[in-house]
């Protein structure tokens, strides 16, 4: 039972560098979609698992449809080359907590579970996020500050409109949410594959669409019934303004979590990174 680890990446490739590392195993291939913003890539020397550096590469933007875009890119890639019972998409911070032997032997008890972690939510983000038209989400972050305020500006008043004009829409289609990070089967990516046109234009003008496009196609599929929210699938601690960095500090607490991965990590506390690592070594 081989398994495809699914990269996002596009900065802290020292992290990257251990999480390659830690994944080196025989029964795993490796692919890695890079940001098509950078202008040079890392190179990574591994082993056991065959490693993919993909060539289609997408711009991505926060809470963008080209989040959705850039994971199908994974997921095609590694669908072609096939052979794979689970699919974990990860990003370039992330490192486990657990080793390989631990994991393998874990999603081989699942057999046919798509795991999901489970993330707060309440109705009012679902319908600002999916059931309005979230338009200027591609510069909502700019890196140039004036760039960035006029597209937040603009969002907010369009925003304003729908909710002055009761506009929706999507109105009565099923959503679910759950973390972007996700294990699923073989089954589960071929019927993602499946709807690709339908969830791209379904999901355009979304805010943080990729937060709702697997739970949401998949809850409302034949596979709804294999669905498992798995709290121990990702340790994840989020502060005033997003994911915490984690540090030397946090050790016990994310070995003490009993999750099989954890985000985010940072290049500035490679001690964690690197204490990690040597944790999850190969067992025996």
């Amino acid at each position: 039972m081989k398994h495809a680890y699914l990269i996002i990446a596009h900065h802290e490739f020292e992290v990257l560098e251990k999480l390659v590392q830690s994944l080196d195993d025989v029964r795993n291939d490796i692919y890695i979609h890079f940001d098509r913003k950078l202008k040079s890539l890392p190179a990574f020397i591994i082993r056991y698992a065959g490693l993919y550096i993909l060539e289609e590469r997408i711009d991505i933007r926060w809470g963008h449809i080209s989040q959705i875009k850039a994971e199908y890119v994974l997921f095609e890639t590694a669908y072609r080359h096939g052979g794979y019972s689970y699919y974990h998409l990860l990003s370039g911070v992330h490192l486990p907590l657990k080793s390989q032997d631990y994991i393998h032997r874990l999603f081989e008890k699942l057999k046919d579970k798509e795991v999901l972690a489970y993330v707060p939510n309440n109705d009012y983000q679902t319908d600002l996020k999916m059931r309005r038209y979230n338009f200027f989400m591609k510069n909502f972050m700019h890196k140039d500050y004036r760039v960035r305020r006029l597209n937040q500006l603009l969002w907010r008043i369009c925003i304003r409109i729908q909710k002055e004009l009761h506009i929706y829409r999507n109105r009565r289609t099923f959503y679910a949410n759950a973390a972007n990070w996700v294990s699923v089967t073989a089954h589960c990516v071929a019927y993602l594959l499946q709807i690709k046109k339908k969830v791209l234009r379904k999901y355009r003008f979304t805010l943080c669409g990729d937060e709702f496009f697997i739970p949401s196609e998949i809850g409302s599929s034949h596979l709804k019934d294999n669905i498992l929210y798995y709290d121990k699938l990702l340790k994840c601690d989020f502060g005033a303004t997003g994911p915490r960095t984690y540090s030397l500090e946090d050790y016990d607490v994310l070995l003490d979590s009993d999750c099989l991965f954890a985000r985010k990590f940072s290049r500035m506390d490679m001690d964690i990174v690197n204490k990690l690592a040597l944790h999850i070594k190969p067992e025996g």
